[in-house]
């Protein structure tokens, strides 16, 4: 009897673990505010015990489809789950601290269990259909996260965030339909991998990409995350930036790169560019931002650039997918865990005053430092396995540089959050008195995750001993360094000095009109006008259209197989 429950804990740990956040609704109808926000911590603890001691294999079988749904543990789910499961526990306890009348309203903890439960789903999930269903409940609950507020901001927000995920679902439905159809009604991973291998897979690859980059904030799609995460609560920007977003990778490993061979020649060149115009780009508008949760959010859009670097290193298959593969699952625990304590920090911060806001601060320089690829934080880590990800695809020294370069404007954009959040800066407003005896244990906890975990979860790895050789870490200062010379100029050299200068050297040019020596960026070169541009209705508007007419050449192209 003991061997058959051993054999049967794994299954019944799975089941928990999609199934608490469920069956945590109906104990939202509980009086008291405290009771209900301690519901939020509790829900993923069987997802994080699934991490921890699951074996990989573990399968469950849900027949409530033809089809039917199924689930199960892979190193893929692995990946995600790990970080998902501890961000969102520490963030939904934090919740409790920093805002209990908020974690414990009935409509904020129904949301947060829904978008829990769906995340959980997609990452669990071993057939399109639930990885489907997943992603959309996540998705939508989210949504009134998002707004949760109810500022204008919020909803303004929460507009262009629906318009923006609805253009990803329905192109995610239809890539989905037609896999199955070309799969002869199989949802199993395998069976659509090999019907988007072998059949005319264009357009649904185009489907796929689309939904998916939305879904990532790849960029030219990344209009919704700058808007979205920063006028959401703390805790929900917590888990939006730090778990949510992955779901657009999980989307991409589950479906497009099993038959990337076909693909690689082609998209692999395009997403590479693609990733590391984003991760500058985003950094040159972070850089601007006077909100630190504004800044937080360009932040993201920049890391989003390496996973799209990384979306298309993956595609070919041997060692180069193997590489790339590693890098993901570092990166997506060295940014989840790190994104979120900065969120969460952020938020510590405006509750804080006096001697404790200085602490908060000094924390916040451990995730700003591991995101700036710091010497001894995992993002030295992350740094070796991208660039080992790269050399086994082949890349060239340019591409090299160019992403070391990466590093320099990360530590920059990290450099200006500290800054911002320096503790002579007035708190905000309207900062409330925290609940419990050590209010701020979670965010140590989640800081404590950031300096160990994924150097121990990783330590069977050849890219640990590589990113500890001193060699490494050594050269891990170089773009710190370099970002704080920056840093220290552009503070030494204060605006008005630089106008006064300029107007002691060109003196002469005073008796000329301005209009003779004002230079004007054309519109094309000026950044703000683009983004203002991504951020239309009338974008939307075009990138529908454009969904119509990929599912035209879906229909065109006869991708529904004839029984």
């Amino acid at each position: 009897m003991s061997a058959g429950f051993a054999l049967g804990l794994p299954i019944l740990l799975l089941a928990a673990a999609l199934l608490l956040p469920w069956l945590l609704l109906p104990l939202l109808a509980a009086k008291h505010v405290e009771t209900r926000a301690r519901l939020l911590p509790l829900a993923p603890l069987p997802a994080l015990a699934v991490a921890l001691s699951v074996p990989e294999g573990t399968a469950l079988a849900l027949p409530v489809l033809p089809a039917g749904l199924a689930f199960g543990v892979d190193a893929t789910a692995r990946a995600f789950l790990l970080p998902a499961a501890l961000i969102w526990a520490l963030s939904g306890w934090m919740a409790g601290r920093l805002r209990p009348e908020q974690a414990g309203a009935p409509t904020f903890a129904a949301l947060w269990l829904l978008a829990l439960a769906g995340n959980l789903v997609a990452i669990l999930a071993q057939d399109v259909l639930a990885l489907y269903a997943g992603i959309a409940l996540m998705t939508f609950a989210a949504l009134g996260l998002v707004v949760f507020e109810r500022t204008a901001e919020a909803f303004a927000a929460g507009r262009l965030y629906l318009a923006m995920m609805m253009l990803a679902e329905i192109a995610l439905f239809l890539a989905v339909a037609a896999l199955v159809a070309a799969a002869a009604g199989e949802t199993h991973f395998d069976a659509v991998a090999l019907a988007l291998a072998v059949g005319s897979s264009g357009p649904i690859l185009t489907l796929l990409a689309l939904a998916f980059g939305l879904k990532l904030g790849a960029m030219g799609l990344h209009a919704w995350l700058p808007r979205a995460h920063p006028v959401a609560p703390v805790p929900a920007s917590a888990v939006l930036s730090g778990v949510m977003i992955k779901a657009g990778m999980l989307g991409w490993l589950r479906l497009v790169a099993p038959a990337g061979d076909d693909f690689a020649p082609m998209l692999a060149p395009l997403l590479v560019a693609l990733g590391l115009v984003g991760a500058f780009y985003a950094v040159l508008r972070g850089l601007s931002a006077r909100d630190p949760k504004v800044l937080l959010g360009w932040s993201s859009v920049s890391q989003m650039g390496l996973f799209t670097i990384l979306a298309g290193l993956v595609l070919p298959s041997g060692p180069a997918k193997e590489a790339a593969g590693a890098a993901i699952a570092v990166l997506v625990m060295h940014h989840g865990l790190a994104k979120a304590a900065l969120f969460l920090g952020v938020g510590l911060l405006a509750a804080s005053t006096g001697r404790r806001r200085l602490w908060v601060w000094l924390g916040l320089w451990l995730p700003a430092l591991a995101l700036a690829a710091a010497p001894g934080t995992s993002g030295v880590l992350a740094k070796v396995a991208l660039d080992v990800a790269a050399g086994a695809a082949g890349a060239g020294p340019s591409l090299a540089a160019l992403m070391e370069l990466t590093n320099v404007t990360s530590a920059l954009l990290m450099l200006r959050l500290l800054w911002l959040t320096r503790p002579d800066m007035v708190p905000e407003r309207g900062a409330v008195r925290m609940a419990g005896r050590a209010p701020a244990l979670p965010w140590v906890l989640l800081l404590l995750g950031v300096l160990v975990l994924p150097w121990v979860w990783f330590r069977a790895t050849p890219l640990v001993a590589e990113a500890m050789a001193p060699s490494t870490q050594f050269g891990a200062l170089l773009a710190p360094l370099a970002a704080l010379l920056i840093g220290l100029t552009a503070l030494r050299w204060p605006p008005r000095a630089r106008l006064a200068w300029r107007r002691r050297r060109y003196r002469w040019l005073a008796s000329r009109p301005p209009a003779a020596w004002t230079i004007r960026l054309p519109t094309a070169l000026q950044l703000a006008t683009w983004e203002r541009h991504l951020h239309g209705w009338r974008l939307i508007g075009q990138l529908v259209v454009l969904l119509t007419l990929a599912l035209a050449a879906v229909i065109g192209h006869g991708l529904t197989v004839a029984p």
